[in-house]
């Protein structure tokens, strides 16, 4: 009998010690994959919000969200603007000093070398070859060379130079004088990367209710390239991406029947228009399913190079499509709930997980996806990152909390009649 229990206390005392040894590897493992995160990125990484990027926003992005959780952190270069805040102004928290100051915008802060190098408007695209100051590395043009070909004739020669235009704001005031999102990547030597870069390869269609951005040529040859250089990082130790969500079904964009019966003047159109005078102010049911199939195709190229790289991977467009239907529960752990969340921007009584462009997610909606980005990388990486609490993401949410009904300020105000008037004649 003495011997059994002393057999029991050993097996104890050994379960005890694998649980406690593998509690520490895993500890272990994700300081290791978390030493230094990386950061190549878009808006959504950025923190662009209704519609600009501010202090404010830059901290509650999913890179900010989902590193101090894992314990770590990354470093960005600050803006305050371009553009405004759209939340502030409609709520008086902006005035006309504020929003000159934010248009014009500028730097809180800077640093050399940004570890969190993701930039609004970017693809993977502008990831290799957009730096702060030039729009496209790679183009070139001719020039003459003067010299002297003898003591007496001075003449020329054709050469050809790098060929630097201005980038936008964006990235002037995001990467400076760092390089490429990816060169700053190698130069930072990051231990995991945030590598999501590829909802703007076909969210302009969106945006612009056209076709004229689908490139597929252009993602089939620049996606691998980007993650070939990031493989080529020998830091880096692990990843996570996430596939492009259903741009159709954003709240930026809403049905609209024509009321002449027309099919190219109906299907999708932009939801500030009160009307449709042009089939361009539209996506029709054509254009939406070639927008299908093009998305279907760039999330194949996606999850390939993440397999190809080990890295995590999110199917965002199957969580979008899940709270598009069913929303998303916000619970506090008292159990009271203020409702579910849907794929809009907040209304009152009806909590929602956009922004007032119905682009960006709010602070809440970055919560949310920055916990789906985090059950990836745990599954992926047997580590255990803790979610982030989403009632708190909600609570403190201030357009959740007091709601702007966008729509109605466009609809019934003087301000916003004018706005929508200049919107439908010259846009």
């Amino acid at each position: 009998m003495r011997k059994s229990n002393q057999w029991r206390t050993a097996a104890v005392v050994c379960a005890s010690f694998l649980v406690a040894a593998t509690g520490s590897l895993q500890a272990q493992s994700l300081s290791e994959l978390f030493r230094r995160p990386g950061v190549i990125g878009d808006s959504l990484s950025q923190g662009f919000y209704g519609a600009t990027v501010e202090s404010k926003t830059q901290n509650w992005a999913y890179p900010v969200l989902v590193s101090k959780q894992a314990g770590s952190n990354v470093t960005y270069n600050v803006l305050k603007g371009p553009y405004v805040n759209l939340e502030d102004v409609l709520k008086g928290d902006c005035g006309p000093f504020c929003i000159a100051g934010s248009i014009i915008g500028g730097n809180g802060s800077t640093v050399s070398l940004p570890t969190h190098a993701g930039i609004t408007g970017a693809d993977y695209t502008n990831a290799l070859y957009t730096s702060g100051t030039c729009e496209d590395t790679r183009a070139t043009t001719w020039e003459r060379q003067w010299y002297w070909a003898t003591w007496y004739w001075y003449t020329y020669k054709w050469v050809e130079v790098q060929d630097c235009q201005d980038p936008d704001s964006y990235h002037e005031l995001g990467l400076r004088s760092a390089g490429t999102q990816i060169e700053i990547m190698e130069k930072v030597q990051p231990s995991f990367v945030f590598g999501s870069v590829g909802a703007n390869h076909v969210l302009c269609t969106a945006l612009a209710t056209s076709l004229d951005c689908l490139d597929t040529a252009r993602y089939q040859r620049d996606i691998p390239e980007a993650f070939r250089r990031l493989r080529n990082i020998g830091a880096v130790r692990g990843g996570v991406v996430f596939t492009v969500p259903n741009v159709t079904a954003i709240a930026y964009v809403e049905p609209y029947n024509d009321p002449q019966g027309r099919a190219n003047y109906s299907g999708l159109k932009a939801f500030y228009r009160t009307s449709v005078s042009s089939p361009d102010h539209v996506l029709d049911n054509n254009e939406v399913a070639t927008i299908t199939n093009f998305l279907t195709g760039l999330n194949n190229t996606i999850r390939a190079q993440a397999a190809a790289n080990n890295y995590a991977v999110l199917d965002a467009k199957v969580i979008f499509d899940d709270i598009k239907q069913n929303g998303r529960l916000i619970r506090h752990s008292s159990g009271y709930s203020p409702g579910v969340a849907r794929a809009n921007w907040p209304l009152p009584g009806q909590p929602g997980i956009f922004g007032l462009d119905g682009v960006h997610p709010n602070r809440y909606g970055h919560a949310v996806l920055a916990n789906e980005l985090i059950k990836a990388i745990n599954a992926k990486y047997r580590v255990s990152i803790p979610l982030i609490d989403e009632y708190s993401a909600w609570y403190y949410d201030t357009l959740n909390r007091s709601p702007v009904d966008l729509k109605g300020f466009l609809s019934n105000s003087i301000i916003g009649q004018i706005i929508s008037f200049i919107i439908n004649i010259f846009i």
